[in-house]
């Protein structure tokens, strides 16, 4: 049929009045594992960028940094918890709760137990697992046993809340604490708890011992808070490494000793996550992930990133980089920049990640050490770097600044309760 004069004013007039609805490409897919700082960082800063998933284990978040106080009872920990789909839908990007399976980097698909999804992108940022079997010579249950009832609580999850029961219960006898082979998660945490187990013994007056058994050189700054403040308490053994566990019997084989202990927080050596060991991601006699460590893109593919603990070495002059929050945070930063540079086709300009960190050095009175890690390239393309601490005897809570301000940056106003 013929379309009339009448129709076709009509037409031209509803033209007019409807919106102009352009064709624009998709926005660029970006899946990211891991809902860590590196992770949370890297969401938040490609969301207005980039159709962005973040795929996580865990329906909340726990912040490692500063936990120690709410492990020793000094704190209710109520910030340390956010919520994760409060901040998806805060800052734009969309989560899942699931566990990741798979990467398959020929489809560009990482496989979850919440699905398969296709990416332009990919961001690794999946934290640390612990080698338990090593502790206990390849035995899967005394490795089970070992985790269920003497965790190491280096991971955010159910392991804080079991190693805050066992510290609370814990009245006397021996209570064993180790430290993995460097490099390993945060370096002061484990010298932090020890220093809040020690004062739990000391100030209950408790008969008890806490021994601690470390594989590296001493930390010179807690070596004189055990002997000046807890003699009487603690038993520090550094430049020892332990071999081997019974966790039935509760007997570790040190390279001098054997040690029957009551309780423990046993910390296995540890790795780059499952995630990145079982797909490739892993550098060749490493157990960490092998990166640019310009941009920390993988070795093996310029679209896929591997952010945070997981990281390998990126120096001949210090190997690693410290494995803590404010350095993964850095990290995801860096590779959304670089990511969004590489969509919009303007290279962005290399920086390198810096961090700072605080430990309790004492809780009555209380002192706190802030570390400070900065770098710089060398004139050959190696990378330097410089560690400054400073003692503070008399802190005013720049500690708790600190992590208010990182976890703005995280979660944004989803921080508020």
């Amino acid at each position: 049929m013929p379309i009339t004069r009448r129709q076709l004013l009509l037409a031209s007039a509803c033209s007019l009045c409807a919106p102009t609805i352009l064709a624009s490409p998709a926005r660029p897919k970006v899946v990211i594992i891991g809902g860590g700082w590196g992770g949370l960082s890297a969401a938040r800063q490609l969301a207005k960028a980039c159709d962005v998933l973040l795929i996580e284990r865990n329906a909340e978040f726990i912040s490692l940094p500063l936990s120690n106080r709410w492990l020793a009872g000094l704190d209710d920990g109520r910030r340390l918890r956010q919520n994760y789909q409060k901040a998806a839908d805060q800052l734009g990007y969309r989560f899942h709760q699931g566990e990741v399976s798979g990467i398959d980097m020929a489809r560009r698909q990482v496989s979850s137990s919440t699905g398969n999804f296709l990416y332009d992108w990919l961001i690794v940022a999946a934290g640390i697992s612990e080698s338990d079997h090593e502790l206990v010579e390849g035995d899967r249950a005394a490795a089970a046993h070992l985790r269920q009832h003497f965790p190491s609580g280096y991971a955010a999850g159910k392991e804080a809340l079991s190693l805050k029961e066992k510290l609370a219960k814990f009245s006397g006898g021996e209570f064993l604490l180790n430290l993995p082979l460097a490099p390993y998660r945060c370096p002061p945490a484990p010298y932090e708890r020890a220093v809040m187990i020690a004062q739990h013994i000391k100030s209950r007056g408790l008969k008890a011992r806490l021994t601690i058994v470390e594989p590296n050189a001493p930390w010179a700054g807690y070596q004189r808070v055990f002997s000046e403040q807890f003699r009487d308490q603690v038993n520090y053994l550094p430049n020892t490494r332990l071999r081997k566990i019974d966790p039935y019997r509760r007997v570790a084989t040190l390279d001098i000793d054997d040690i029957h202990f009551d309780d423990a927080i046993l910390m296995p050596p540890q790795q780059a996550a499952e995630i990145c060991r079982n797909n490739g991601l892993n550098g060749s006699n490493s157990g960490w992930a092998a990166v640019n460590p310009k941009n920390f893109a993988f070795l093996g593919d310029e679209r896929v990133f591997v952010i945070g603990d997981s990281v390998g070495a990126v120096s001949a002059l210090f190997g690693h980089y410290p494995k803590t929050g404010e350095l993964a945070s850095r990290m995801g930063s860096i590779v959304a920049q670089e990511i969004i540079g590489r969509i919009t086709d303007k290279p962005t300009t290399p920086e390198l990640p810096e961090g700072t960190c605080f430990a309790y050095l004492s809780m009555e009175p209380p002192q706190v050490v802030r570390i400070e890690s900065r770098y710089r390239i060398r004139g050959d393309g190696e990378i330097m770097q410089n560690i400054s601490q400073k003692r503070e005897n008399n802190p005013q809570g720049e500690e708790d600044a600190w992590l208010n301000t990182w976890h703005g940056a995280l979660f944004g106003a989803a921080t508020k309760r």
